[in-house]
């Protein structure tokens, strides 16, 4: 009877000591699970871009990230409107390929559908050769979004010519063409200094070049034509105008959109 005792006692201990090194060893894999996703969800963070956008490499055209060409940009619906909206509280140092000069870039791309049908439909010039008279680092300024497309609208201001040699005007759209305007063209900066929200248009090397500016200095050497001084618009003046569109971020917060150069200028009546 003592015997049956002791092997039982034995067996009691044999099976509390299995217990505890087992409920030790998954304890153990526990704490080793959860360091590992710890760490997992930290790296997945560092590198990983927001959910729902993917950004890849976007090829340059003289310095100018060029919408068209940039690849694998996708945003799902709020988070589109969301970067749509950012406005930096360091414009100035915004770049034409952050993501979010590429997501205005993106959006806008879609809403100029109008401008591109009416430049393919009436074949109104297109020169691109007009922007070897950008320097480049003004072209780094820009995110181009399509090299050519016509707008109509009215004449809101003018101001010829600036000191790098441009002649520039902004255009009220028609409702065509509405949806082509950037954030920065709607807010309190572009209010004080133009008025009303209307697209930028700038005319290259009209004027004489006094900037002294590294950007300038020189841009505007060997232009002959086109001369657009007579059909440079007034204040009130129902236009046509085609030109490169684009983005210019550093300008002022949210990005403000151009045509910039403008390849053509119609006077309507």
């Amino acid at each position: 009877m003592g015997e049956k005792i002791h092997i039982e006692k034995k067996e009691s201990k044999v099976t509390l000591v299995t217990a505890i090194i087992s409920f030790a060893i998954l304890s153990l894999i526990s704490i080793l699970f959860l360091a590992n996703n710890i760490n997992n969800a930290i790296v997945t963070n560092a590198i990983s871009p927001s959910k729902g956008k993917t950004l890849s490499s976007s090829l340059h055209h003289n310095d100018g990230t060029n919408i068209e060409k940039s690849q694998g940009l996708q945003f799902s619906g709020s988070e589109e409107e969301s970067a749509i909206g950012t406005k930096s509280s360091n414009f100035a140092s915004v770049k034409n390929d952050s993501p979010e000069a590429l997501a205005i870039a993106h959006h806008l791309y879609s809403t100029s559908i109008n401008a591109s049908n009416t430049q393919a439909k009436l074949g109104t010039p297109c020169m691109p050769e007009l922007t070897n008279f950008i320097k480049p680092q003004k072209e780094s300024r820009f995110t181009i979004v399509k090299p050519c497309v016509t707008v109509t609208g009215k004449v809101s201001w003018i101001h010829y010519f600036n000191d790098d040699g441009d002649a520039n005007f902004n255009v009220v759209l028609d409702s065509p063409y509405k949806d082509m305007l950037g954030p920065g063209n709607y807010g309190q900066a572009f209010s004080i200094k133009y008025g009303v929200p209307a697209l930028h248009v700038e005319v290259v090397c009209q004027g004489p070049v006094t900037s002294i500016s590294p950007e300038n200095v020189g841009a505007c050497n060997g232009y002959k034509d086109p001369n657009f001084k007579h059909v440079l618009p007034k204040i009130g003046d129902h236009v046509m105008v085609t030109g490169r569109y684009l983005v210019e971020m550093p300008e002022m917060p949210g990005g403000i959109t151009e045509l910039h150069p403008a390849y053509d200028i119609k006077v309507l009546h």
